[in-house]
């Protein structure tokens, strides 16, 4: 009784739930359960709940029956999926999330949700397994792998599968996916995007058939949730995608596989920022699953880890062919323009692609650049025109009726002006190569040869990726011309010359990586030459034919070049010496954009926490918004600083950056 009133509590049932959205100060609220769903909640349900002035879903993280709290002080669940129940495992991963990148369990949470809750669908008649008795045998560097990753699978750890290009690595992953199903577990096979794997996925497709569903982003929100509701009642046990596949829960999973492990679209540049490398070593621990990191560039800090004993090194030195790996070339394009050569073409690369025509043999030009050029500059008063938005200088592209110029961020376009629109001089000059110049140079050059140009602004689809392919393949194409899409997944026997226009881009970024992602490209797309037959070969173009990262890909020198790139990161105290956080503050009014960077410097100062700057980020304007930034670098982060940045206001915090321009 208080204050003449008689209060009688009865039993009632509580569920503790985490709103899929982004909380402040606390992750969980109660709510009250109705007595019709008391049967059915579960931890792990999802749910849908009253949050503020929404209706947003949640998931169930306890249940409690409480006979001393007042009923009419909770707000009561409204509606609970039955089809969905998120394994217990997988809440485990969602507060390591939260924790490790710094964001609310809410927004980890919601990474695991389905894309939209529906009834599910009546499991349609899907083609038979083809007879997996039947399988190609492995050569014994492929046997040797595929033995120690099942007999040391006990160790937990995970393994790191070292692969020159063209070693078969995919057969192994084959392999290891069809013991599993024997097994009755599921599969996830990560690929950085599924668009540009179309041999792999063909290769899948016809041994496991409609086992295998598809993520990628091009599906529809209702085949999304088709592909999502197929994996996890187990309807198909194969998922193949990118990094969002790994978020698909399974009650079974044997095998997670990391294709191209080294490759930056395993990063999420939204928060949650997770890596999805470090996502799956979690799942992989929680769940029991064995992790195969594959790569013929693998990261350093992969690298690294397998060094040290905290992951298994199996390495595939031969490809599977049993051709040696491509010879290669550096042309030192000072010489060229000595020469009187200004063609972006030199006269050894000329040469090699004249051979290999008279040869019937395929080529590919790799630039990573889009466009025609790169900027376009006033001669009298150097006036570069940029980006209103992004501040970045417009890249010109050429189309059949006349020019235009791009921002490659935000994608705006613009007309080409006749004339400098700061002092009005008609002297506009195009500096650089971009691909579609290049195209125009091969055609100059080789007029007979068919050619054919692949980037950005030419595969808009799964579709045209296929096409272009089919075209190589048929040899239909004599000169393929392309950015990064054909550094990774292509795979043309015929192909025998790689010619690399421009090796420099990206190697003097300010970025620690600048040289291994370098290196990686490099080696990557010269590793497309010569996949059958011949050994093929590579023509690296560099006005820098001294870096390291050049002439260590064209050694095909992994282990010298990691010995050097670990040395420096030593000195210098970055990552696996480190772990790193950027702060980054944007806004539209560049001062409120330095003002916040600069509050959150000081209480960083407070908090006797290292670090470097703060300054404008290399694109000091992308999207209308002025960008400013700080780099930490810790030794080990604690749980008072984990809660000390979580709680860092109108700033991004990005744990474990790949990007830092």
């Amino acid at each position: 009784m208080i204050d003449g009133r008689i209060f009688c509590y009865i039993e009632h049932m509580i569920a503790d739930i985490v709103p899929a959205t982004k909380t402040i100060d606390t992750d969980t609220f109660s709510y009250l359960v109705p007595k019709e769903l008391e049967e059915v909640i579960e931890v792990g349900s999802i749910v849908q709940i009253s949050f503020g002035r929404r209706s947003v879903s949640g998931v169930v993280l306890t249940l409690r029956n409480d006979t001393t709290i007042d009923a009419a002080e909770l707000k009561v669940i409204s509606s609970i999926t039955n089809q969905f129940v998120l394994p217990v495992q997988y809440l485990k991963v969602a507060r390591w999330i939260s924790e490790r990148y710094f964001c609310s369990l809410g927004e980890a949470i919601a990474l695991f949700l389905p894309v939209m809750l529906k009834r599910p669908r009546k499991a349609m008649p899907t083609e038979k397994q083809r007879d997996l008795a039947n399988l190609p045998e492995l050569n014994p560097e492929q046997e040797k792998a595929f033995n120690r990753i099942l007999s040391e699978a006990d160790q937990r750890k995970p393994f790191l599968l070292f692969g020159v290009t063209g070693s078969g690595k995919t057969e192994v992953y084959i392999r290891l996916a069809k013991e599993m199903i024997s097994q009755k577990k599921q599969v996830i096979i990560l690929v950085p995007e599924i668009l540009q794997t179309p041999q792999a996925l063909a290769r899948f497709r016809d041994i496991f058939g409609e086992e295998i569903a598809l993520m990628h982003s091009h599906l529809s929100k209702s085949e999304k949730a088709d592909c999502y509701a197929d994996f996890y009642v187990g309807r198909k046990n194969i998922l193949i995608g990118p990094r969002s596949a790994l978020l698909v829960p399974s009650q079974n999973l044997g095998l997670i596989v990391v294709d191209e492990e080294h490759d930056d679209s395993y990063k999420q540049e939204q928060t949650p920022r997770y890596h999805a490398v470090a996502v799956a070593a979690k799942l992989a621990e929680e769940t029991k699953a064995i992790l195969v990191l594959g790569s013929a560039t693998p990261r350093v800090e992969s690298y690294y880890l397998a060094q040290e004993g905290k992951s298994i090194l199996l390495t595939m030195k031969k490809r599977h062919s049993e051709t040696l790996l491509p010879s290669s070339e550096i042309v030192d394009l000072r010489n060229e323009l000595r020469s009187g050569n200004y063609s972006p073409i030199s006269l050894p690369l000329q040469k090699a692609i004249g051979q290999c025509l008279a040869d019937k043999k395929q080529v590919l030009l790799f630039l990573n650049r889009r466009g025609t050029s790169t900027f376009v500059s006033c001669r009298d008063c150097g006036h570069i025109i940029l980006c209103k938005q992004c501040s970045i200088p417009m890249v010109y592209h050429l189309r059949e009726d006349n020019g235009s110029l791009n921002c490659h961020h935000c994608d705006a376009k613009s007309i080409v002006p006749s004339s400098c629109p700061s002092c009005g001089s008609l002297k506009l000059k195009y500096f650089g190569s971009g691909v579609e110049k290049i195209e125009r140079e091969i055609n100059h050059l080789f007029p007979d040869a068919k050619t054919i140009r692949i980037d950005s602004t030419t595969v808009r689809s799964k579709a045209d990726y296929e096409n272009i392919y089919k075209k190589m393949k048929g040899h239909e194409v004599d000169i393929l011309i392309g950015t990064q899409m054909i550094a990774k997944g292509l795979d043309i026997p015929n192909v025998d010359l790689v010619g690399v226009v421009s090796a420099d881009t990206g190697l003097h970024l300010p970025h620690y990586q600048a040289f291994e992602k370098s290196f990686q490209l490099l080696t990557q797309v010269c590793g497309r030459a010569g996949r059958r037959k011949t050994q093929g070969k590579a023509v690296i173009q560099s006005y820098w034919p001294d870096a390291s990262a050049i002439i260590s890909a064209s050694q095909h020198d992994f282990s010298g070049f990691f010995d050097r790139e670990l040395a420096t990161r030593r000195k210098f105290l970055y990552p696996p010496y480190s772990r790193l956080v950027r702060i980054i503050a944007e806004n539209t009014d560049s001062k409120k954009a330095e003002s916040t960077i600069s509050a959150t410097a000081e209480l960083l100062r407070k908090k006797k926490i290292d670090f470097i700057g703060p300054g404008k980020c290399f694109f000091e304007k992308l999207h209308s918004k002025y960008r400013y930034h700080i780099l930490i670098k810790f030794d080990t982060i604690d749980r008072e600083d984990t809660a000390f940045l979580k709680c860092l206001k109108n700033v991004i915090i990005d744990a474990d950056p790949v990007n830092l321009l």
